[in-house]
């Protein structure tokens, strides 16, 4: 092309709304994450326990169809090891009423309280992956554009700080679900397929919602508070060492409170452990648990540490722009 022929013309791309530059953001921080090989990992092992939990819904629904020569009151003692302890009650009540429950309580009560157990466990066994995974992509996310200014060119372009949040939001995020929301669903799916007969879901429908749901109140407060981390830093090394340091201090308190009381009850030990902040939320949400003034307090708990860590981090996205 002639050299006088440069000039501004017009875009003949596809143009997109500016609404979704945020995921713009959000596909970088995934293509750069993935390219760590411990990540890659982490993400195909977290696929080996739904197989696992898989087998044990298929057996029960075996042992559900009416003709199949077996009797499901003999089988769910044998798995009650799957079911959590906090179940303990109801468990109970269920087993002194099982010679009296007819083959559709034992579909419409016996069953969705034994898939939602699973669902349960599985989300307590990805719990591990969870806290791996947001230690290895998310302290870097914020803390290397603080480092290295790519604040500069960023906010070159007609992106918000909001827009810029919510992309390494969704870097965190994407990166959640697919280790422990999606496993769960595809259980349920799997769950489904293996059933006797289609009406399953007349029993199950709201399990998805409820996973969903349950997931949300765990994603969304992990990813800020990982995300505030790597905002009050320029060194992503001190960001990761915040975020375990976290984990493993609520492990220790709840460990050395518990050997001291005896008790693991207390709403002040629950808050600090935030595994078991987020179990009881799950458990709460799934419906195995019935609401107390101590979930309540853990609810509100959730919300207002989202809330003071979007705030943290929104200001120390606007520092270098006031500056």
């Amino acid at each position: 092309m002639p050299i006088h022929n440069l000039g501004y013309r017009e875009w003949e791309g596809e143009r997109e709304s500016g609404s979704s530059r945020w995921a713009v953001i959000s596909g970088i921080g995934i293509r750069r994450a993935w390219q760590s090989q411990w990540l890659r990992r982490i993400a195909f092992v977290v696929w080996a326990p739904p197989l696992v939990y898989g087998i044990f819904i298929f057996l029960f629904e075996q042992f559900l169809k009416p003709n199949s020569g077996m009797d499901a009151r003999g089988f769910l003692p044998a798995l009650a090891f799957v079911l959590p302890r906090e179940l303990g009650p109801q468990i109970q009540a269920l087993m002194l009423s099982l010679p009296n429950l007819t083959p559709e309580q034992m579909l419409s009560e016996v069953r969705p309280l034994f898939w939602k157990s699973v669902m349960l466990q599985l989300q307590r066994s990805q719990s591990i992956a969870l806290v791996m995974v947001v230690g290895l992509c998310a302290p870097s996310l914020i803390s290397h554009d603080v480092r290295s200014r790519a604040f500069l060119l960023y906010f070159s372009r007609p992106l918000t700080r909001a827009q810029y949040i919510l992309g390494k939001f969704g870097t965190v995020a994407f990166f959640l679900m697919i280790t422990c929301t999606l496993p769960q669903l595809i259980l349920y799916l799997f769950a489904v397929l293996l059933s006797p007969d289609i009406s399953v879901l007349a029993y199950t429908w709201d399990i998805p919602l409820r996973v969903l749901l349950a997931s949300a109140t765990m994603i969304i407060p992990t990813s800020l508070l990982a995300l505030m981390f790597s905002s009050l830093t320029t060194e992503s090394r001190f960001a990761t060492f915040g975020w375990f340091f976290i984990w493993i201090f609520g492990l220790a308190a709840f460990t050395m409170m518990v050997n001291m009381n005896g008790d693991a009850s207390e709403t002040v030990l629950r808050l600090s452990f935030l595994f078991l902040l987020f179990n009881d939320l799950s458990a709460a949400i799934l419906g195995l648990t019935s609401m107390t003034g101590q979930l309540q307090t853990q609810f509100v708990f959730v919300i207002a540490l989202s809330a003071i860590c979007a705030t943290i981090i929104f200001r120390k996205v606007s520092a270098p722009l006031r500056a």
